[in-house]
């Protein structure tokens, strides 16, 4: 079930690109650089889907560590909707919003890597770690994406009344080569949603899972010296 909706997320967030690259064009539509970074997005992420679809096709992919750490990834994921959420609809002042988002992301962390542990302790193995980590990662970043995606087509109005994307806008705007702050902040969201799937997902994911894979595997080599000593 959680491979179903990871995937249902992927398929949802490209047929969500595509409706940004229609409702927000830049200068130089089709193309020009806000239709070129639409359409790279949209080939990374079916790129990303049409892997994992290749990969779940085998059976000896579906392991129970994968899926539970898909389905404990997508749970973690809405704390990313709730930061995304508090920074553009409660719109909480500066410096508190920083303060925030970092408790959010250090929680976020914290999770990952504390299942990498778990799947590494319980299995003895630094590789389930690694499984846990890569998984979980790549279900919050997914996550992630999706609101992002989900609040440029539905909830522009939330970014661009926001006090601090006008000010920014006031000073960016003459020089942004985008024909309104609509378009500007559209792209600015959807290279934030990429940066959440693939950095703080998918690459932070790894990396907490061989963070935790070695203390995992460390610590079922210290509990068997005590029991080896007993």
């Amino acid at each position: 079930m959680a491979n179903k909706i990871l995937n249902g997320i992927l398929i949802v967030s490209i047929v969500l690109v595509i409706c940004i690259y229609f409702l927000y064009r830049g200068y130089g539509w089709p193309l020009g650089f806000q239709g070129v970074e639409a359409l790279g997005i949209l080939g990374i992420l079916l790129v990303i889907l049409f892997s994992f679809m290749l990969w779940n096709r085998n059976e000896a992919h579906h392991t129970a560590i994968q899926s539970n750490s898909i389905g404990f990834g997508l749970w973690v994921g809405l704390l990313w909707t709730i930061e995304i959420g508090m920074n553009n609809i409660v719109r909480p002042p500066l410096p508190a919003r920083d303060i925030y988002d970092n408790i959010f992301w250090g929680m976020i962390a914290i999770l990952i890597l504390s299942i990498s542990i778990y799947y590494a302790f319980k299995m003895r193995k630094f590789r389930e770690g690694i499984v846990a980590g890569i998984w979980s990662g790549f279900a919050t970043g997914a996550v992630a994406c999706l609101t992002a995606l989900v609040l440029i087509v539905f909830g522009m109005t939330f970014i661009a009344s926001d006090e601090l994307n006008i000010a920014e806008w006031s000073i960016r705007g003459a020089t942004s080569n985008t024909p309104s702050m609509s378009v500007y902040f559209a792209y600015q969201t959807i290279a934030g949603a990429m940066l959440h799937l693939i950095i703080l997902g998918i690459i932070m994911g790894t990396l907490l899972g061989i963070i935790g894979g070695g203390l995992g595997k460390g610590a079922t080599l210290v509990t068997r010296y005590f029991q080896e000593q007993n």
